[in-house]
């Protein structure tokens, strides 16, 4: 009995570890992509990543300056909103040969969202 409950636990634990491995997260970028993207010049990932930006539909219209040195690019301009931040930098990031991305956008006037104020509490009269 007691051979039979440790090797229902050994398997259970095999079982559990092994969907531990299988559950792991992956990188994104397979091996082949990683050396793919290792060998893009800076000029190249500036075009992809303009020629990206310039198909998404929020940052169509938005000037937004891209300059690459070493594979790290760095997104300058001034955003009408502030979620659109966030927009360019993931699509940057998805272009072939991207290493990191400085996000110096900035946001325009009345592109953040208003917070509602608290009502101060009125003195009580007794």
């Amino acid at each position: 009995m007691r051979k039979r409950i440790m090797v229902t636990l050994v398997l259970l634990g095999w079982t559990m570890m092994a969907s531990v491995v299988v559950a792991a997260p992956r990188t994104g970028k397979s091996k082949a992509q990683a050396a793919t993207a290792a060998n893009v010049s800076d000029p190249a990932i500036t075009k992809g990543v303009e020629a990206r930006l310039a198909k998404t539909r929020s940052l169509k219209a938005v000037p937004i300056h891209v300059e690459t040195k070493g594979g790290v690019v760095t997104l300058t301009g001034t955003v009408p909103k502030w979620w659109m931040k966030g927009v360019a930098t993931r699509e940057t990031k998805r272009v072939a040969g991207v290493k990191k991305v400085s996000d110096q956008l900035k946001i325009a006037p009345g592109g953040m969202p208003h917070r509602k104020k608290k009502a101060k509490p009125s003195p009580s009269k007794s």
